[in-house]
């Protein structure tokens, strides 16, 4: 079974009470092979059939990885559609092995426009001590969205 290692809700501000109102979850499942999966949350809408994303992302760059990701399938910017399917091997772009689908300098490419791109969602990160991405989080400095990581601050396990 996977163990999933960090999450990122990604939705907008309450306007008035604080927190967020979720429109998509980003999951990183890290055991033999990580792999990002976002996920619709429209947690108000019933029968709701929707599309899940999966995308097996780079070591070094998991959580501009995520950004990415979240750029092309939530945002949905038409600037950064179209660069990365002009530099994409793959046929389409819900089911990718980055190092595969892109060369390192399409990567960066592509990170530096997701980084102009003005995300008008919050994001909530939530990363286990566990996580390749525990000291990649000051990477979301350089977004444009209002960003919170959540550390482990206690852990209890109980042993029997």
């Amino acid at each position: 079974m996977a163990t999933f290692t960090a999450q990122i809700l990604i939705g907008h501000d309450h306007e008035y009470h604080g927190g967020i109102i979720p429109s998509h979850g980003l999951y990183l499942s890290e055991n033999s092979r990580p792999v990002w999966i976002l996920k619709n949350l429209d947690l108000y809408e019933e029968g709701n059939d929707t599309q899940i994303i999966r995308w097996v992302p780079t070591l070094d760059n998991m959580l501009d990885d995520a950004m990415l990701l979240i750029g092309i399938h939530v945002i949905k910017d038409e600037t950064v559609i179209r660069v990365a399917r002009e530099f994409c091997k793959a046929d389409n772009l819900n089911e990718l092995e980055l190092y595969e689908a892109f060369t390192p300098e399409d990567l960066k490419t592509l990170y530096e426009l997701v980084r102009t791109t003005r995300i008008e969602y919050s994001i909530a990160l939530t990363v286990f001590n566990e996580s390749h991405i525990i000291n990649q989080y000051k990477v979301l400095d350089y977004y444009e969205c209002r960003a919170n990581v959540f550390t482990v601050a206690h852990s209890n396990y109980n042993r029997r």
